[in-house]
């Protein structure tokens, strides 16, 4: 199979950052704040993801188009200034009577370890939502909806949600190589979802959704074993990720809500009842988690659901116990999305906020991103009120 490259392409005069440099209380040094691909969109940016290396961000913008609204992503070169828009131009995995014209949206958007082999999420004209690595002949397709995919941190796998004929979901996995075969995962009667990788095992924590509510599982590709983590009765715990260690994982839940309406931020070992809270009333969204790790599994960054204090981007320890604390040099407003990664001794950090710098009726949430040095990360994290942070492990 011939592999093709997407065409880039580049827009540099029409992306150059924008720089807010903001002083947090007690601040030597200002958090300079960039604004990514400001004034370029008419509507919200969401679901900022950066790649493994920091050097590049993409993002999902919903805006109206010669009158209809249309799912896009974008990806952008943070330091070159390269742009281009993702889509599955001329994919390998291409039928006779099919090209770029058979889809009408791109959805879902995954980046790559190597930052080439990207899974997309595209919406057929007739087929629904398919998932497809760039530039490789890998396709999920099926009938019914094909999403939320996660690749394993070595590159060598990919997770997809598949539904099926009658409409609950389950999980499939392929290798990342051309003209890979799909193997179904799980073969329950309640829906599988929202997965993600264990850092340094074969495995992947998810959700499984009954009309009872939701419960936390992981699927061992070792072993093939489909084994509960946590299940809580009648409450819904979802989005569930590994800290960067695997010792623990953290989850959002509305057990502690009599009308399940508040969503709170937990962290738990494997085989523990009682989940420690983080971070309570957390801001969801349906195209990110609405939380993230520090890099060494120490704090939790996450979006507090509070309107009058304009949605804070807020920190806490990951033992729990202590209230967060906003993210000091952080001062913009409407905050969702959170998301980072680590670059040797720096963190890079993004999120969607309010442009609140365009005219009245232009104001969108863009892709705003901020540096920390890791050791001032901890700092953050010590501010919000954690002592060492250091995992707990089973």
């Amino acid at each position: 199979m011939i592999r093709r490259l997407v065409p880039i392409v580049v827009f540099a005069a029409l992306l150059v950052p924008t720089l807010l440099a903001v002083a947090g209380e007690g601040d030597e040094e200002a958090t300079v704040v960039t604004k990514v691909a400001a004034g370029l969109h008419d509507g919200h940016a969401f679901g900022p993801r950066v790649r493994a290396d920091g050097k590049w961000v993409a993002y999902g913008v919903r805006e109206e188009v010669k009158g209809t609204f249309k799912t896009s992503y974008y990806a952008r070169d943070i330091d070159g200034g390269l742009f281009r828009s993702v889509w599955p131009n001329q994919h390998p995995s291409f039928k006779d009577g099919e090209g770029t014209a058979s889809f009408t949206d791109l959805v879902g958007f995954e980046w790559a370890p190597d930052g080439d082999h990207n899974a997309m999420v595209a919406l057929h004209k007739t087929k629904g939502e398919e998932v497809m690595l760039e530039t490789m002949a890998v396709r999920f397709s099926g009938t019914g909806a094909q999403n939320q995919p996660a690749i394993a941190p070595d590159g060598t796998r990919l997770v997809v949600v598949s539904e099926g004929p009658d409409r609950s979901t389950d999980l499939w996995v392929s290798d990342t190589v051309d003209d890979a075969p799909m193997l179904q995962l799980t073969f329950t009667k309640d829906s599988e979802t929202a997965p993600s990788w264990h850092p340094k095992e074969p495995k992947v924590i998810h959700e499984v959704r009954n009309p009872l509510g939701s419960d936390l599982y992981y699927f061992d590709l070792d072993t093939f074993e489909h084994q509960p983590l946590l299940r809580l009765g009648t409450s819904d715990e979802v989005l569930p990720t590994y800290a960067p260690d695997g010792k623990r994982y953290a989850f959002i839940s509305n057990k502690d809500d009599p009308k399940g309406l508040r969503w709170d931020l937990f962290v738990a070992s494997p085989g523990d009842s009682l989940p420690q809270a983080v971070i309570r009333d957390v801001r969801r969204s349906e195209k990110s988690k609405g939380y993230c790790w520090d890099p060494l599994g120490r704090y939790l960054i996450a979006v507090q659901n509070d309107e009058a204090a304009g949605y804070p981007l807020v920190i806490a320890s990951a033992n729990g116990g202590e209230e967060p604390h906003p993210v000091p040099g952080i001062e913009t407003v409407d905050n969702m999305d959170p998301a980072l990664v680590a670059m040797g001794s720096r963190i890079r950090l993004v999120w969607v906020a309010l442009d609140t710098s365009q005219p009245e009726g232009k104001q969108y949430r863009v892709v705003h991103l901020a540096d920390f040095d890791l050791g001032q990360f901890g700092e953050l994290g010590e501010v919000a009120g954690g002592t060492e942070g250091s995992s707990r492990g089973g």
